[in-house]
């Protein structure tokens, strides 16, 4: 008859639950490291696209480093934040909408939507080198 013995399989059942709970600190470097990159792309698109009079839209777009719970999700929005005060106040958001998606004698100009998916892979690698370095932070 056989004999099947393992030795550390109690440590590495309790080191693949360490990983299967990524802490929320984590979770928030993350999602920052993302973030960057995403918000950067954006201000490039911007300038490329000609998104600029007053370059206010452009250097608006940021995120908050504060992490958003959602019932199955967490999120950092990347966005143009604050408000323009040209004559009328308004929010940069709704001036970013409006070059996004164009209006009446105003075609649209998609920065934000191309340059969300042309950095996917970029933002996605510096995630990956955060979560990277919280596994080598528990020796995995």
């Amino acid at each position: 008859m056989a004999t099947v013995s393992t030795e550390g399989l109690e440590e590495l059942i309790g080191d693949m639950g360490k990983i299967a709970e990524i802490p929320d600190d984590t979770i928030l470097e993350m999602l920052s490291a993302q973030a960057e990159v995403v918000a950067d792309a954006q201000k490039k698109k911007a300038q490329a696209l000609g998104v600029f009079d007053t370059g206010k839209t452009k250097e608006s777009i940021t995120f908050k480093k504060k992490l958003k719970i959602r019932k199955d999700s967490k999120a950092i929005y990347v966005y143009p934040q604050g408000t323009r005060k040209d004559g009328n106040e308004r929010q940069v958001a709704e001036v970013a909408f409006i070059n996004e998606y164009g209006k009446h004698g105003q075609p649209a100009r998609p920065f934000i939507n191309t340059a969300n998916e042309e950095s996917a892979d970029a933002a996605n690698e510096a995630a990956m080198k955060v979560y990277d370095d919280f596994l080598k932070s528990k020796n995995l």
